[in-house]
């Protein structure tokens, strides 16, 4: 009888140990915040012009971004979210035409071309199928300098510790005073379309304190 007694508290006390180390294990996975970090990423335009057949397009490779990423029960969440592509990075193939877009698109006042740069407090991100969700990202985007809002919607799909982002904004070149370029009787629209396409490596991870219930 005791040595029955003995094997029964001995099951009762593993299977609460390993209760207790499983509910830890979760509650350090859904309390980690991973750093992400993104380097030669693409940052593509397009804009139409006022003859049908003419339109501008141009990317830069050289988009670089740093954000923190926890998951959330209905999704990942960011924060802290900072991202660049410098000025002289953005080429449309055609060199006088670059001179010209630097020159009355992104230059200052007093001659300085500041990156492009936009900045998110915070976005929360919804499941879709498999490793793959939706993160609506609503922040600032400065051009020249001058910082309008600005919302673009990424498509990201995880593979181990790869993530890769894709997706679709617009900016409105009247909201930052640039006029519409104009050049040989073609001027550009006033919207401009614009696409990121990003690959990044969660570069580390700290386990973060909580309290309360996050959102």
């Amino acid at each position: 009888m005791t040595s029955t007694f003995v094997w029964y508290r001995s099951i009762v006390t593993l299977a609460f140990a390993v209760f207790a180390l499983t509910t830890t294990a979760a509650a350090q996975s859904a309390d980690q915040t991973n750093l992400v970090e993104v380097k030669n990423g693409t940052a593509a335009f397009e804009v139409g012009t006022n003859v049908g057949a003419i339109s501008v397009h141009g990317k830069s490779n050289d988009l670089t971004a740093r954000l923190r990423m926890r998951q959330a029960p209905d999704g990942a969440v960011l924060e802290g979210i900072e991202a660049a592509v410098p000025v002289k990075s953005l080429g449309t193939g055609m060199g006088l035409r670059d001179n010209h877009m630097r020159k009355y698109v992104f230059t200052t006042s007093d001659g300085q071309q500041p990156d492009l740069r936009f900045s998110a407090d915070k976005a929360v991100c919804t499941k879709g199928d498999g490793r793959e969700s939706t993160c609506e990202l609503t922040g600032n985007l400065a051009i020249r300098g001058t910082a309008r809002p600005f919302t673009v919607v990424m498509k990201v799909s995880e593979n181990g510790d790869t993530l890769r982002a894709v997706g679709d904004g617009k900016v409105t070149l009247s909201a930052y005073g640039i006029e519409r370029p104009s050049q040989l009787g073609v001027t550009t629209e006033d919207d401009v379309k614009l696409r990121f396409d990003l690959t990044a490596k969660q570069a580390g991870s700290r386990p973060v304190a909580t309290s309360g219930r996050r959102q």
